[in-house]
């Protein structure tokens, strides 16, 4: 299968790891350091200190508010039929009024994304166990780069979800089948709202992984 790295270039615009695990893969074991102050992080069902800027979040730890959205985002996804009704979500986002401001636009629609980052988190996180991640420069190192927060934590959104949309589908043609990588070429050509673009292209990720079938 072709890379599609290329294609975006020209786009302008079941349970947490343990300490074992964790000693094994320490990148994966770590607090987040960056994103500013405390009303500049995004919080994650509403459990306060969360957030992959937040120095509670404790991304791979047993303690924290990481572990405890986990938690949370697990019950809530516990059947096939949520999952896939949240990639279908993803796959077909509701069209916004072209004159309203990007945070009416994201909070108008669901789920809010920084529970997308959490579920793809999860996701990836369980792919480094049943090969789903694409392996050797899947989407471990996305995770990994989700973790220490700050390519995707910035206070320039925009520019944060486009360094998501672009690592994502980097890696897309490591999961899926020939006819998903056409997917995601037409649309880093056709997309041009970001907000729509990322959820789509979380969609596809997750669709290819098997996130429907396997869950977190």
């Amino acid at each position: 299968m072709r890379s599609i790295s290329t294609l975006f270039i020209t786009f302008v615009a079941k349970s947490e790891l343990s300490a074992a695990r964790a000693q094994l893969h320490p990148a994966f074991f770590m607090s987040s350091n960056g994103g500013g102050d405390q009303s500049q992080r995004k919080e994650i069902y509403k459990v306060s200190g969360s957030g992959w800027a937040s120095p509670k979040w404790n991304w791979g730890s047993a303690n924290g508010t990481g572990h405890d959205c986990a938690m949370v985002c697990r019950e809530r996804l516990n059947s096939r039929e949520t999952r896939a009704d949240l990639v279908n979500n993803l796959l077909n986002p509701p069209e916004v009024d072209g004159g309203s401001m990007m945070e009416e636009i994201e909070t108008s629609r669901e789920p809010p994304f920084e529970e997308v980052k959490l579920i793809l988190a999860l996701s990836w996180q369980r792919g480094r166990w049943d090969g789903t991640d694409g392996g050797i420069g899947g989407y471990g190192e996305v995770l990994s780069m989700m973790a220490k927060a700050n390519r995707y934590e910035s206070e320039d959104k925009d520019a944060c979800s486009k360094a998501l949309v672009q690592d994502m589908m980097a890696r897309f043609h490591l999961i899926a089948s020939e006819s998903a990588v056409n997917e995601m070429d037409a649309l880093s050509k056709i997309c041009s709202d970001i907000d729509i673009l990322k959820r789509k292209c979380s969609g596809l990720v997750l669709r290819e992984m098997g996130f429907i079938e396997n869950g977190l």
